[in-house]
């Protein structure tokens, strides 16, 4: 995977995600306090981040599936035949580019 940047919901942490980064929903009785038992955090080999508060478990999980997807993309070119005089073929190429999400609001 290659760089993933998400911005907080709060807009002021920017964080780099690698694959020793675990981003998961709080669960009250482990990281957070009632009030919190719908935020999402960041959990780093040296501290945890909360990242966002939503209104319920299920718009967590919404937000964890966007995460997911925008860390699968990458740039894709098709490459072509080279049918055109004076050119060679290109093969297909994907390319792992950096990737920001940022936190929704709701």
């Amino acid at each position: 995977m290659s760089e993933v940047y998400i911005r907080s919901q709060d807009r002021e942490g920017l964080f780099v995600v690698s694959s020793a980064t675990v981003i998961a929903i709080g669960k009250e009785e482990v990281v957070c306090t009632k009030e919190e038992s719908n935020c999402i955090f960041l959990h780093t080999e040296k501290a945890m981040y909360k990242l966002a508060k939503y209104e319920s478990r299920e718009r967590c999980v919404e937000v964890l599936n966007e995460i997911q997807d925008v860390c699968g993309r990458y740039l894709y070119a098709a490459g072509n035949s080279g049918l055109m005089r004076g050119t060679g073929a290109t093969p297909p190429m994907a390319a792992n580019i950096p990737r920001v999400y940022l936190m929704p609001e709701t």
